[in-house]
């Protein structure tokens, strides 16, 4: 194991999965607003009584998933410090996993938010979705970054140009 062919790219991402388990477990990710639904002791979608929730209580699918993506950088720079030989460039995995946690980050969130009909009123984004967003995002560039490292030397041309 050599840890000196470890890059910054792997570090930053290393960092960005952290980042997105933390705030996956610890920040709230949605506020509860008061509504007559919730005031009748219903639509509560972090539990009975609670007005905030993490990401981990509220999806309990989503949050196996991305502890999982979060896993993706540390995978990366396990390969990398092992010298294990890929048939694809080093990184390009982690730039997937990176840009699909952020499409269901985002998804989750944005397009579809937790709850259904009348629980859904008075559903906000809180700063842990936020910074899981950026996490994710983290991940991704982290990727890219990687993978065009990997390929600086072996750029292709497309067929029939000079």
């Amino acid at each position: 194991m050599d840890t000196n062919k470890l890059r910054p790219s792997e570090i930053v991402g290393c960092i960005a999965g952290v980042i997105l388990v933390l705030s996956l477990l610890f920040l709230p990710w949605y506020d509860l607003a008061e509504n007559p639904e919730r005031a009748a002791g219903n639509g509560f979608i972090c539990g009975t009584g609670e007005y905030s929730c993490t990401g981990f209580e509220t999806f309990p699918i989503l949050r196996w998933l991305l502890i999982g993506a979060a896993a993706a950088p540390l995978i990366l720079a396990w390969i990398v410090v092992r010298g294990h030989k890929l048939s694809w460039p080093p990184g390009e995995m982690t730039m997937v996993v990176g840009f699909t946690a952020f499409v269901l980050i985002f998804y989750n969130g944005i397009i579809d938010p937790p709850g259904s009909q009348i629980e859904e009123i008075g559903v906000t984004e809180a700063t842990g979705y936020y910074v899981a967003l950026l996490g994710s995002i983290g991940i991704a560039g982290a990727g890219i970054a990687r993978a065009m490292e990997a390929q600086k030397g072996n750029l292709r041309r497309t067929p029939g140009t000079v």
